[in-house]
């Protein structure tokens, strides 16, 4: 028997398309579903016998990678289990731009595919129309003849789900369509994280978890194959879950196949690759040595920070919860209405508009020395309206005196927007009374209005831990990481969790300073050409800075400043209305 079926692959193999769909267009449905039993896995002697084969036979150009060459590997090894009659889960986790997508979520379905034409194949992302486009070229491979015997059959239907002649069936959609009623041999999951604020609400997480439980795997045919392509995003992530004994599932079953930037290669856990710890992965995308490869994570490690790149690029998420602050508290305002998420944790706002009436301040941290191993300067400008306080943008570089003066000065100018994005709301400006801040203070205190110095009574962490209850209520709001400059806010967020473990807290100490007065109310501040007033010193005339008191003009500004600061009845910081605005500038940061 095993010579009769080796006998008809052989013949099979020498028939071209038009005479295969021939051959099942004449035959009983019973014949042709045996008949394509034995086609399976026919595609001709010059058929590609790995993913990585069929994308060189489709792209010329494609790099071929040492960490592209193992994932092939892995993914034939799998589908052999499959064709043995085994059940496979194979889990993905490499750095973005890595080339992971095309080869184990695009060329990867097409060679199964092409190996077995009767086999369904479902394409799942966070997004449906991306899952749409691979689906739809994967149909263009075939209607090319590039994917030969594989045909597609007539009327087959729209690119998120058609069918061949053979009866396989290729369905891409989002992981928030349905999926009842369609079967698959083959289950792709790519990306089903839409972004950083997806994976970090908990609400988000779950939603996922619940389709996984009770959508996905009551799909599969058996034997079947599970691959999971992702770039972490959170401990507690899809990729988290699935390899926790914490949730539903066995952690056993799934083969993890764990590529990061850069090996962290150690006894308790070799690299897949054998590479040496901090040997980097070469980019598929361009020509590259070593040395420009560990120059390129590099860059990308200082521009997103170390929390960001420790998930996405070395695949190995931190703890969300910090010592003091929980990643998960924080809320973030974006100008794009798209990102709105129904559980409140992102919403829409024109600071412009809708926080005119909003308190301003900006809350400065400065220790300068102008040198690449001095502290941070930072400058972070903040507003609260009612209960909630927005951080609306931030500066931060490592200045001299003078380049501190001069970016305050800029950051000032109430006619700039592009530099100093709704500066002309601010009428405050904090600064430590210690280290740099009093020259600052008595440099600037006959041009800029408002400034306040701060003289902090406790701990840095005893600073950090009084406003938690703020952030915890859900009552901070960050801007939204993905929206265009706002790269920082990672690294912020990254600084939050670490505190105050980490090599840098200055841009904590401005968060904490501005949200410290916030709460508490205006206090002592400079008015250029009438007082000096600042915390603590003296004014002109030698008056004592806490006894020395506004008048006149001065005091009505106060007044009204102080007034603007109280909530008013209609004033809301959250569920505002949707409008189409404008962006805002991107704020300058040197990080």
């Amino acid at each position: 028997m095993a010579n009769d079926t080796e006998d008809l692959r052989e013949l099979l193999a020498t028939l071209t398309v038009d005479e295969v769909t021939d051959l099942v267009a004449g035959m009983s449905p019973l014949a042709a579903a045996s008949l394509l039993e034995s086609l399976s896995g026919v595609a001709g002697p010059d058929a590609p016998t790995s993913p990585l084969d069929q994308a060189l036979a489709l792209d010329e150009g494609f790099r071929v990678r040492p960490h592209l060459s193992y994932l092939s590997d892995r993914l034939v090894a799998a589908v052999n289990d499959v064709e043995e009659g085994r059940s496979r889960r194979l889990i993905v986790e490499m750095p973005p731009r890595s080339g992971k997508t095309t080869l184990a979520t695009l060329v990867a379905p097409a060679w199964m595919l092409r190996r077995h034409p009767n086999w369904p194949i479902a394409i799942t992302s966070h997004d449906g129309q991306l899952a749409t486009t691979w689906g739809r070229q994967i149909r263009r491979w075939v209607e090319g003849g590039r994917l030969e015997p594989v045909q597609v059959a007539r009327d087959a239907g729209a690119a998120s789900s058609w069918e061949t002649v053979q009866g396989g069936k290729v369905l891409a959609i989002s992981i928030r369509e349905s999926f009842t009623g369609r079967g698959a041999k083959v289950l792709v999951i790519d990306d089903p994280h839409k972004d950083f604020i997806d994976a970090h609400s908990a609400i988000l997480r779950q939603s996922l978890w619940d389709w996984w439980l009770s959508v996905a795997q009551t799909r599969l045919e058996p034997p079947y194959l599970i691959v999971v392509v992702m770039t972490r995003w959170h401990e507690d992530d899809f990729v988290g879950r699935l390899l926790s004994e914490e949730h539903e599932g066995d952690p056993g079953e799934w083969e993890r196949i764990r590529l990061p930037a850069l090996s962290a290669s150690s006894a308790s856990d070799p690299d897949l690759l054998d590479r040496e710890p901090g040997e980097p992965l070469l980019s598929p995308l361009l020509d590259e040595t070593t040395e420009q490869a560990l120059d390129r994570w590099a860059d990308i490690k200082a521009n997103v920070g170390t929390y960001t790149f420790s998930a996405m690029y070395q695949q190995r998420p931190a703890p969300a919860k910090g010592v003091i602050f929980d990643t998960g508290w924080w809320q973030y305002w974006t100008t794009d209405p798209t990102k709105v998420t129904e559980d409140g944790r992102v919403v829409h706002i024109d600071p412009m508009r809708e926080l005119s009436g909003a308190r301003w301040l900006d809350s400065w941290d400065a220790s300068f020395k102008g040198t690449d191993s001095s502290d941070w300067v930072v400058g972070q400008r903040w507003c609260r309206l009612g209960p909630d306080r927005f951080l609306i943008a931030q500066q931060r570089g490592r200045w001299s005196f003078t380049q501190t003066i001069a970016a305050m000065r800029v950051w000032s100018n109430q006619l700039d927007p592009m530099h100093s994005p709704c500066g002309h709301l601010v009428h405050q400006r904090l600064i430590e009374d210690k280290a740099n801040g009093p020259a600052i203070i008595d440099t600037l205190r006959r041009e800029l209005s408002g400034l306040k110095a701060i003289n902090p009574k406790t701990s840095k962490e005893a600073r950090a831990r009084s406003i938690t209850p703020e952030v915890e209520s859900g009552h901070v709001f960050l801007p939204h990481p993905t929206d265009p400059g706002n790269e920082w806010v990672t690294d912020l967020l990254s600084e939050l969790r670490n505190f105050p473990h980490d090599a840098a807290d200055d841009q904590v100490d401005a968060l904490t300073q501005a949200l410290t007065e916030l709460r508490e109310g205006a206090g002592s501040i400079t008015v250029p050409g009438r007082l000096a007033l600042v915390s603590g010193g003296r004014n002109d005339s030698g008056q004592s800075a806490v006894s020395a008191s506004l008048s006149g003009p001065g005091r009505m500004a106060a007044l009204a400043r102080t007034d603007m600061a109280r909530p008013r009845p209609g004033m809301r910081g959250r569920g505002l209305p949707i409008r189409p605005t404008p962006r805002l500038p991107r704020t300058p940061d040197s990080s």
